[in-house]
């Protein structure tokens, strides 16, 4: 059997065997390691060792079970319990080394000169009895935590990153495209959910959806009609959403589709590991004039966001600027970012290798915005009786503001 996956223009790919698989490009690999190793020399630590799957394939290449260590300066190992064989096929990294435990790696960073005596470690990923484990194996090492340095390196995204983000918008889009002639009548949103999953899937999506935080878990998207946008909901998002049970509050439900039902489909796309976030709604009949003038301010705000991200710009400036000038004085507060206690206190987040990325559009957040950090924002609101309305759209910051990475008409497909 021949796998084929078609590379991005400029971009590697290699036949594995009877597989095509496109490869992160040796200099992007290289790039990253050297803005790595120049937060640990600020930060006065020998290195850092990278756990978690996320992070060792944006270092490495390749998404292998083991341990990378990132020496303040020279070359990475990457310690690997499986796959080694396919470790060495992906990754651009020259030392790779099969290990069982972690107790037999500080003799081997002894053999080759590293010192760590003082590592950075994510402790936002690394869970405890991990951490025990590598505490075990490193009595005389004390430990920092990285987690900022590495969700700040990956907020900036370089031009191949935005290549990926890029081309997953423009297939998003083609979904969307598709989405008016799957609707009918009396399905249930668990059916067009599994039916824009299916497009997606046909068009090289990769299905899952990766979350940073603990317990963080995502599938497909949020497939809502009428009432059930404002369900409530543990995800840390406006949207609401009941499911199939109370073990997989995801994706969508049994509800079925009623003329004059407002339909929410918000969905993320992901390729080659980058993903695109995107909301739009569509009505089975003209929607109430409450719905559609909702819907109208959340473009407004969309707008006002898009405008501001800039370099150097806030975010927690641009939450208060919206909320100061069109939140407030349109008296849009109340279920704005979801319906009752579904209720965010953000306008927009990171995207990246994760859905939930650093920097959040929040109150906040005062870190300033930089150039080609990706940020999608999502202003939506909840209506009693009728369910959510707004929009998302996934935007790379530049001095100009955002520019758009998620085509396609914003207002209301009516059908």
């Amino acid at each position: 059997m021949l796998l084929t996956i078609q590379p991005h223009p400029k971009q590697p790919a290699v036949q594995m065997r009877n597989y095509n698989i496109t490869l992160v490009p040796e200099r992007e690999i290289k790039n990253r390691i050297s803005s790595l190793q120049a937060k640990l020399r600020a930060c006065h630590l020998s290195g850092c060792l990278i756990l978690d799957k996320i992070n060792i394939f944006y270092y490495s290449g390749t998404m292998q079970n083991g341990a990378m260590f990132v020496p303040e300066s020279g070359d990475p190992i990457f310690f690997i319990r499986r796959s080694l064989e396919r470790g060495k096929q992906e990754s651009a990294l020259k030392n790779l080394l099969q290990f069982k435990r972690f107790k037999e790696i500080p003799p081997i960073l002894n053999t080759y000169g590293y010192d760590f005596s003082g590592l950075g470690i994510d402790e936002r990923t690394t869970p405890l009895h991990l951490f025990n484990m590598i505490k075990g194996a490193f009595p005389n090492t004390t430990f920092t935590d990285i987690s900022f340095v590495l969700a700040e390196i990956r907020a900036v995204k370089s031009a191949y990153e935005i290549a990926q983000i890029r081309e997953a918008g423009h297939r998003h889009e083609k979904v969307y495209a598709a989405i008016p002639d799957l609707i009918r009548e009396g399905m249930t949103e668990w059916e067009l959910g599994s039916a824009i999953m299916y497009e997606m899937l046909k068009i090289g999506s990769m299905g899952i959806a990766r979350m940073a935080g603990f317990n963080g878990e995502g599938f497909g998207g949020y497939i809502c009609f009428g009432e059930s946008g404002n369900y409530p909901c543990a995800f840390d998002g406006p949207g609401g959403l009941v499911g199939p049970s109370p073990a997989f509050p995801l994706f969508g439900g049994d509800r079925k589709l009623k003329r004059e039902d407002i339909i929410y489909v918000d969905t993320i796309f992901g390729y080659n590991g980058y993903y695109t976030d995107k909301t739009r709604i569509f009505s089975l009949g003209e929607p109430r004039p409450e719905a559609m003038e909702a819907h109208r301010v959340c473009i407004e705000i969309q707008e006002k966001i898009r405008g501001l991200l800039q370099p150097g710009v806030l975010p927690s400036e641009i939450f208060e600027q919206v909320y100061d000038e069109i939140v407030l004085p349109n008296n849009f507060g109340k279920h704005f970012m979801g319906f009752g206690g579904n209720q965010v206190r953000f306008l927009g987040h990171g995207i990246g290798l994760v859905i939930d990325e650093f920097p959040a559009i929040a109150k906040k957040i005062d870190y300033p915005l930089k150039e080609n950090m990706v940020i999608a924002v999502e202003p939506k609101k909840g209506l009693e009786g009728i369910g959510l309305v707004g929009i998302e759209n996934t935007f790379l910051a530049t001095s100009k503001g955002g520019e758009r990475l998620t085509p396609g008409s914003d207002e209301i497909t009516i059908l």
